[in-house]
């Protein structure tokens, strides 16, 4: 998910609560190691790679998102409202849209599409994943793709 510069601390605070309120991590992770500790260190020395981190981060929780129920959903969406933030819904539409100009475009250009498609692939139905597959495998077969 593309992270422009304008929306980064907005982006980066719906991450902080969302990974505070919906994913929590293990409560023995060292606080320099919190994956918004990691961004902030990141966003001091490379703010376009941080940006691109966060657009990754937020790609894998929208993922995490995709079997919780709707009245789930629609409480984390008021809570992400009344906080002044986007909602998973507003999210998650946010995210198919970009998947679908993937798709139009008929190609992966670069890592952040690879892993937008990547972490869209998998939480479609079978019928509709195979063209993802075959855009991934292209992808790869091209670039080498940073793991």
């Amino acid at each position: 998910m593309a992270v422009s510069a304008t929306e980064y601390e907005t982006l980066r605070g719906w991450s902080a609560k969302f990974i505070e309120q919906v994913v929590p991590l293990s409560p023995g992770l060292p606080a320099d190691s919190h994956p918004i500790a990691v961004l902030d260190a990141m966003a001091l020395k490379a703010p376009a790679r941080a940006r691109q981190g966060l657009g990754m981060m937020i790609g894998d929780l929208i993922e995490d998102t995709g079997r919780l129920p709707a009245s789930e959903v629609k409480r984390i969406d008021a809570e992400f409202a009344n906080a002044g933030l986007p909602t998973l819904s507003e999210m998650r539409l946010r995210f198919m849209r970009q998947v679908k100009r993937t798709l139009k475009r008929g190609s992966i250009r670069n890592d952040e599409d690879y892993y937008l498609i990547r972490n869209a692939v998998e939480g479609l139905a079978a019928n509709e994943q195979e063209h993802l597959w075959k855009l991934l495998a292209d992808y790869e077969s091209r670039c080498a793709v940073t793991k």
